[in-house]
């Protein structure tokens, strides 16, 4: 197999900088049939490291859980490289995996432009400011997000934890994304109002082709109104389960490295935006079940926690 040796390069410093690898540790990287040439760089990564590392191919899903081999291989690792098609983030089978303190990134969608381009991050940076905004969120009640555009949503966070996305995964059952960026919060589920538009990116969709309104009440989706990327996102969601319909994330990018390519990995990281998103929301300290999550990312926001102004127009003020 030819192997674009810039990625070999650069999933060498994850897994020694990020994930902090122990050479008596044992290091699983997961792929798809469409993602299984990069996962292959990151697997010659870690043997050239002199790693023991294991790969495993999953079917291409767009729901639901791994087949039972695979949750079963991520039982057994220590360290773990997600690189599958659809995000791994959110399914029971990473819950039980860092249940257990292992180490996981999670790396949903990635491809050659990202792995060459955006992992190479500023991360202590974006530890600080992440650390610092979760703290934010987690001592907060009310999140407000406006734009000029019409997004003007109200949702409430009281006795949620804020979290940090910052790309330092050495901690026993850490858990993120690389590349990193991001200070994000489960809200409560059965309450948030208002309209959301849309004009960013959505995961599994692509990039907006023409700005989506979702209309919010009592935390679901209401109704979605506009032209193509509604109907496709509308027609992502007809095979979907009804809680996907519902209010599972909110979150602020935070790493100024990143830009908009019309990948969600990237895209809910760059600074000056914020997503939320709907679906499986237990992974990060909600209740909402689903086979599903995705986000939506929304440019140039105002943001008020608490009534304290955190983002105006998208330049951080706070």
């Amino acid at each position: 197999m030819n192997i674009n040796k810039r990625i070999i390069e650069a999933a060498k410093k994850l897994i020694i900088n990020c994930m902090g690898t122990k050479k008596n540790e044992q290091l699983l990287i997961v792929g798809d049939e469409k993602t299984s040439k990069l996962a292959y760089g990151f697997v010659a990564a870690g043997r050239e490291l002199g790693f023991a590392t294991t790969y495993v191919e999953a079917p291409i899903q767009t729901k639901g859980e791994p087949p039972a081999p695979v949750s079963a291989a991520m039982t057994e690792a220590d360290v773990e490289f997600l690189l599958t098609s659809m995000s791994y983030s959110h399914i029971n089978a990473r819950i039980a995996a860092t249940e257990k303190g292992i180490r996981i990134a999670s790396m949903p969608m990635m491809n050659t432009n990202i792995a060459e381009n955006y992992l190479d991050a500023d991360y202590p940076f974006i530890k600080n400011v992440s650390e610092k905004l979760s703290d934010i969120l987690t001592a907060a009640k009310v999140v407000r997000v406006t734009t000029e555009k019409g997004t003007d949503v109200t949702l409430y966070i009281e006795g949620r934890s804020g979290l940090a996305d910052t790309g330092d995964l050495t901690g026993k059952g850490a858990l993120g994304n690389l590349p990193a960026g991001e200070a994000y919060i489960a809200p409560l589920e059965n309450v948030g109002e208002g309209k959301i538009v849309v004009d960013g990116c959505i995961a599994y969709i692509g990039p907006v082709e023409d700005d989506v309104i979702i209309n919010l009440k009592d935390g679901r989706i209401a109704s979605i109104e506009g032209n193509k990327s509604a109907i496709a996102l509308k027609k992502f969601l007809e095979d979907k389960d009804e809680e996907a319909w519902g209010l599972a994330e909110f979150g602020i990018g935070t790493n100024p490295g990143a830009r908009i390519i019309g990948h969600p990995l990237v895209d809910e990281k760059v600074w000056g935006t914020v997503h939320i998103a709907f679906g499986m929301n237990v992974s990060m300290g909600g209740t909402r079940q689903s086979n599903i999550h995705y986000d939506c990312i929304i440019n140039e926001p105002t943001l008020w926690i608490d009534g304290q102004l955190v983002l105006d127009k998208g330049k951080h003020v706070y």
